[in-house]
């Protein structure tokens, strides 16, 4: 698992705890109680990053209560029970997953496509009033190839089939 991701894991489980405590107690709790919220988020933080220390758990749970209060308040306002809020990060995983893998297959068909216009440009003969045939371009940026004259004919002349 990604830092990252274990990071989120560990600040969805604390907001949860803290959520969990606030509806049971009507308050946030006080410091000893939040020695015991990070004692329990402690032993289930070992299982995902078994490296974190006690010190590191609480220095994340103090800073990031300072701000549930009052997301906790928001949430209770909009109806948001520890049931729904467990359920809803269940049921989203799914549709969030399809729309990834969606935007994921956009994006794949939409290279493709570039890919493909690119190489048709590729094959297209170049030419300019200058030359029948633009091989390329030196590194200056001006381009040499075979030139009308070279071929005997007149800028845009029709050759054997091939025009412009």
């Amino acid at each position: 698992m990604s830092q990252q991701k274990q990071k989120s894991v560990i600040a969805n489980k604390t907001y949860r705890m803290y959520f969990t405590f606030y509806l049971e107690n009507q308050r946030m709790p006080d410091v000893s109680e939040m020695n015991d919220i990070c004692k329990r988020l402690f032993a289930t933080v070992q299982v995902l990053a078994p490296k974190t220390g006690y010190e590191d758990i609480y220095k994340i749970v103090e800073k990031r209560a300072l701000g549930y209060e009052s997301r906790i308040l928001k949430d209770i306002q909009d109806g948001i029970t520890i049931v729904t809020l467990n359920t809803k990060k269940q049921r989203k995983a799914p549709e969030e997953k399809a729309a990834v893998a969606k935007q994921k297959k956009q994006q794949k068909r939409a290279k493709r496509k570039k890919e493909a216009r690119d190489n048709l440009n590729k094959e297209e003969i170049l030419q300019d009033d200058r030359f029948f045939f633009i091989a390329g371009n030196t590194s200056g940026g001006a381009p040499y190839g075979v030139t009308w004259e070279e071929m005997g004919l007149k800028p845009w002349e029709k050759y054997k089939g091939i025009s412009r």
